[in-house]
């Protein structure tokens, strides 16, 4: 019996501090419009809203869209509920179509919660609908606060002085709208295709040879854009981006101006070829205003492109960056087609499995003051043997060669080559490996007359088998275009 006071006095001592902790957590996060003995503490957030008559057409939007139930929940909101004045222009298009209503009202509410202050940091929450809204003190978006930090028991309400439209991203603006220009919008939208991706894929079996898995046949792809899934998922509502969209006549012209750059077979696969290396320049992951757009961009690819303002035909906000409608964008294939470093120990594969002999080495430049990795293979006994390196979206122009090869094994000189295309490939010929030689050494020049989705290149040994002969060593291969 006294085991059962005790543990008796414990409970209610517990009970007792978690009120405490609660009510000087209360008394923190109120101001003076709310002291800890404020009665709407007692009310839900709809209820604080719906007693609220300058906040009556909100509520009565949230009661037709059904949020009102939301914010009668256990869990926590904050909510910026625009004023009835903000509210008299809403768009008929929205207030008349129950789903762009939904859409709107849940842009002003939030699982994060917001208790204003003068040193609230600027950031982006994610609001109901998905999308991300800035807030700054006593700021969402370019609407501000004419009342904050009302309480309730279940969260914070702020009335606001506008409300906070739900924008398009800058996918569903390019994809759907309008004002977004046609031929470019028209390739985007034809990137879409089935491709591989086991991530959902059923395994009915394995490869017995390659001990790969075998899947379920209609089970290992998804339907997918290239742009969205290899440059940028413009629909990504967390992140924010940058995008660059042409009229139709400056779309043509890059076009145009590419086209031999990017020659095929084919005429219709030189001008895909050509539309896909131009349009996956244009989006960055990064947001640039139009008060702070620089002059020039650089792509996720290297392009680097040059902004003329004066060539902005509109600037779209969307609810994940901006997007620049531009009536021309040229971009000079200097300025497109950069050097490619090749680094030697990330090879695709060998022409023989050498494992056994191939050594990544960290090693010291005292020529160029750096620390590098770089792969040796050696005593391997094959003729002409290679590593191989895979490149992707090789232009038809001139390259000139190079690389950092680091003969610091053996005191004899043996030759090596960089094969285009092919292992023996003759666009460039067997060079020196003398000992000790630290710097670039120059390769030569070659030129591809054809645009290669993927082209491989091959480091390639000596054709001999003696080991003094057939090394193969380098730290980097670097092709710089020669325009």
């Amino acid at each position: 019996m006294n085991s059962m006071k005790y543990n008796r006095k414990l409970q209610l001592g517990a009970l007792l501090g978690v009120v405490i902790l609660m009510s000087v957590g209360c008394k923190k996060m109120t101001d003076e419009y709310n002291a800890v003995g404020d009665p709407m503490l007692q009310k839900n957030l709809f209820e604080v809203i719906s007693q609220n008559q300058s906040l009556s057409t909100f509520s009565k939007y949230l009661v037709e869209t059904g949020l009102d139930k939301v914010l009668v929940s256990s869990k926590s909101y904050t909510v910026f509920a625009p004023s009835n004045e903000s509210l008299i222009l809403l768009d008929a298009s929205i207030k008349g179509n129950p789903a762009k209503l939904k859409q709107f009202i849940a842009n002003h509410i939030s699982e994060e919660l917001v208790s204003y202050s003068s040193s609230t940091p600027k950031k982006r929450i994610m609001m109901l609908n998905g999308k991300f809204n800035s807030i700054a003190p006593f700021s969402i978006e370019s609407a501000v606060s004419s009342q904050a930090n009302q309480y309730a028991s279940n969260g914070i309400l702020h009335t606001i002085n506008m409300s906070v439209n739900a924008l398009e991203n800058c996918w569903e603006f390019i994809a759907g709208n309008a004002a977004a220009p046609l031929k470019q919008r028209n390739f985007l939208q034809s990137l879409f295709r089935n491709v591989f991706d086991p991530t959902n894929a059923t395994v009915v079996g394995i490869n017995p040879i390659t001990g790969d898995p075998i899947y379920q046949k209609g089970t290992d792809s998804v339907y997918a854009n290239m742009f969205l899934r290899n440059v940028h998922d413009l629909r990504d509502e967390s992140k924010q981006f940058t995008v660059f969209v042409l009229a139709d006549g400056g779309w043509d012209a890059e076009q145009a101006a590419y086209a031999k750059y990017f020659a095929t077979g084919t005429a219709d696969s030189t001008a895909f070829a050509t539309a896909w290396n131009i349009v996956r320049d244009f989006a960055v992951d990064t947001l640039y205003t139009p008060a702070g757009l620089p002059d020039t961009v650089v792509s996720k690819f290297g392009a680097k492109l040059p902004i003329n303002k004066s060539s902005i035909v509109a600037s779209i906000k969307t609810s994940n960056g901006y997007v620049y409608v531009m009536s021309t964008l040229p971009v000079a294939p200097v300025l497109r087609f950069t050097t490619r470093v090749i680094e030697a120990e990330k090879y695709a594969a060998s022409s023989t499995d050498r494992r056994s002999v191939t050594y990544f080495r960290d090693r010291y430049n005292d020529l160029s003051k750096k620390f590098f990795t770089d792969v040796l293979v050696l005593n391997h006994g094959v003729a002409m043997f290679n590593l191989r390196y895979d490149q992707a979206e090789i232009p038809a122009i001139k390259y000139k060669a190079y690389w950092v090869a680091v003969n610091d094994f053996q005191t004899a000189t043996f030759t090596q080559k960089l094969g285009v295309g092919s292992p023996d490939a003759l666009l460039l010929p067997y060079v020196n490996v003398a000992a000790n030689v630290k710097g670039e050494i120059y390769l030569g020049e070659f030129s591809l007359t054809r645009y290669s989705p993927v082209l491989s290149f091959y480091l390639t040994a000596a054709n001999s088998t003696a080991n003094a002969a057939n090394p193969l060593v380098c730290d980097y291969i670097k092709l710089v275009p020669s325009l």
